[in-house]
């Protein structure tokens, strides 16, 4: 059978349609599909790329603030006294040594003699805030006279921030208790009392007890004798007996009680790229 040039020609055109349709099925219709699953992939992946970027600037931002929340920990931490120091006053880490050398320097270099001197276990204390609570005298009596609710106003208003720091929590704090008897002039003992307090750090005088020293107490000195025949003159002045007119340089005994704080050292964070990587 012989074909016709016609016949020919649509063989050809057929073989050509069939090579094209197995082409098209065989290798550009899978790409075409591979290239719109990896389009979908490829949109997946940006969204998941900024969700990343959006996180790690969120760990950025709050490493920087754990930063400074830990530089602003260390700035409060200095106005306390330095944690060895006052943890020397427990029995279980070597007594008082440091602590009675630390406070021996300002007796010293304000002249006076400590002659007794006892320090209390290193404790946690409440640190309370000190306010002067709101109180409402004869309220049912407000109550009648405040017709028109302006009464109640006032009351509430000004017992707001008394209230607001009564509800507030009361944070504990290490604490120890320095009680001393010095003995030295009243200009003396003043300069150690005025040494204590500009100490820099936590460290608070709570209670002072001043006397005469023994040996100026005119009640002790030896008094002259009464010639034969006479009445002793008993002395009624007590002038010399009180505070306000020591002089300077009048040798005094004073009872001192100082109190202590501290906190321990908060460890630095770590907030670098390798930890937060981890």
């Amino acid at each position: 059978m012989k074909l016709t040039y016609r016949d020919k020609v649509i063989l050809a055109i057929v073989l050509a349609v069939a090579i094209f349709a197995a082409g098209f099925f065989g290798l550009v219709r899978p790409k075409s599909q591979a290239i719109k699953e990896n389009e979908a992939t490829l949109e997946n992946l940006e969204k998941e790329k900024t969700e990343i970027e959006r996180k790690i600037k969120r760990i950025k931002k709050v490493a920087a603030n754990i930063d400074d929340t830990y530089l602003e920990s260390e700035d409060n931490r200095a106005v306390f006294v330095d944690v060895d120091l006052i943890g020397s006053s427990n029995s279980l880490t070597g007594g008082t040594k440091k602590l009675d050398e630390y406070m021996h320097d300002y007796a010293e270099k304000a002249k006076v003699k400590i002659t007794e001197l006892k320090t209390d276990p290193t404790t946690a204390a409440a640190l309370n805030y000190y306010y002067k609570p709101y109180v409402e005298v004869a309220g049912a009596l407000r109550e009648s006279a405040d017709i028109n609710g302006n009464l109640r106003d006032k009351v509430t208003k000004e017992s707001e921030d008394s209230n607001y720091i009564a509800a507030r929590g009361v944070e504990n704090i290490m604490s120890t208790r320095y009680g001393i008897t010095i003995e030295g002039k009243k200009k003396d003992i003043w300069n150690y009392m005025s040494r204590i307090e500009d100490i820099d750090s936590a460290v608070l005088i709570t209670s002072v007890s001043l006397s005469k020293a023994e040996e100026q107490d005119d009640d002790k000195k030896a008094t002259p004798a009464t010639p034969e025949g006479q009445t002793p003159q008993q002395n009624n002045s007590t002038s010399s007996d009180q505070p306000e007119n020591w002089d300077d340089d009048t040798v005094l005994e004073a009872s001192i009680v100082i109190q202590l704080y501290s906190v321990y050292q908060m460890d630095k964070p770590d907030t670098s790229q390798d930890s937060s990587a981890e």
